[in-house]
């Protein structure tokens, strides 16, 4: 009887999970987190199983911290579920306590910050978290997850504007997720991939990365991601000098970004509208969307969007 009840309530917690990705890899991450919300008095209901739980805290950390850069969502609130999950694991060299630390990472990277002072310490703390994992998941050899930790290793490299680092771990990243069929985790290194070949101005090979990134989140139904890709290219074709076509990606990944509720990419594709527009000549058209931008950027408290957009609208330039 004891193991007929266990085996239930794995198959019902796995749906629950299921159903929880489901609505975050669709961009619904309201929806997503009210089911955790009330998922969570189940899982603290006594005799519901540990390992289980761990499963449960772990997903509802990824769908936090995606919230903190998305939304604007609380870091406390993501500490304290992170402080949860950390105290249920206690196997130190799992792959569960290095997903945990993944978590811990994108968190701390992610989190607001009021000085530039503030935002280097927020990122050495992440870069330690993020080479625990590495160092877990390089000895259990769960490449899903090492795939994702390499990228953010290169992330914190970007952040530093080390793009020799970055890039190999991002390419440490691409190939991993290549040869063992992680299409989300490739398209992420993919991308990120294609943004250090359009500094460099190899365009050709930027935009192999770019195209193959959307195609992938396409394919493995990521649509949370699909307008960030579908924006970036519209960047490689400003860099081609091609405005109009860079237009019809940026208003293209608007939309995409509205069809989904994915405010980041709203105020993202918003201002790059508006600041295509500049270079098109057509300054008052560009207006709506630069203020539509910095209105969109304040709501999820992104000051380095919406000063972007203000230092266009006042100089009337792109510059």
């Amino acid at each position: 009887m004891l193991t007929v009840m266990r085996e239930q309530q794995i198959e019902d917690i796995e749906a629950f999970l299921d159903k929880v990705q489901e609505f975050y890899h669709n961009g619904n991450l309201k929806k997503a987190t009210e089911l955790l919300e009330k998922g969570e008095t189940v899982v603290l209901e006594e005799g519901f199983e540990e390992y289980l739980k761990i499963q449960f805290y772990l997903l509802y950390c990824e769908v936090l911290v995606v919230e903190i850069l998305m939304e604007d969502s609380s870091f406390d609130l993501v500490s304290e579920k992170l402080l949860i999950c950390q105290k249920l694991i206690q196997e130190a060299q799992s792959v569960e306590c290095a997903r945990l630390n993944i978590q811990y990472a994108i968190a701390w990277d992610y989190k607001q910050v009021s000085t530039p002072e503030d935002k280097i310490v927020n990122l050495n703390v992440a870069i330690d978290y993020i080479i625990k994992a590495i160092e877990i998941l390089e000895v259990v050899k769960n490449t899903k997850y090492l795939s994702m930790a390499y990228f953010y290793r290169g992330l914190f490299f970007e952040r530093g504007e080390l793009f020799e680092e970055a890039s190999m771990w991002y390419n440490n990243s691409y190939y991993l997720a290549k040869n063992t069929n992680n299409p989300i985790e490739m398209s992420f290194a993919g991308r990120h991939l294609g943004f250090l070949e359009l500094r460099k101005g190899e365009l050709d090979k930027a935009e192999k990365f770019l195209v193959e990134s959307l195609k992938l989140r396409d394919e493995a139904g990521f649509k949370i991601g699909v307008p960030f890709s579908i924006l970036s290219l519209g960047d490689l074709h400003i860099k081609k000098k091609d405005y109009q076509k860079a237009m019809e990606f940026y208003k293209s990944g608007y939309e995409a970004a509205l069809k989904i509720g994915v405010k980041m990419a709203q105020a993202i594709g918003s201002i790059s509208i508006g600041r295509t527009f500049i270079r098109l000549d057509q300054f008052d058209k560009s207006v709506p969307y630069l203020e539509r931008g910095i209105e969109q950027a304040e709501k999820i408290s992104n000051q380095d969007l919406a000063s972007w957009a203000r230092k266009t609208l006042e100089t009337k330039s792109v510059e």
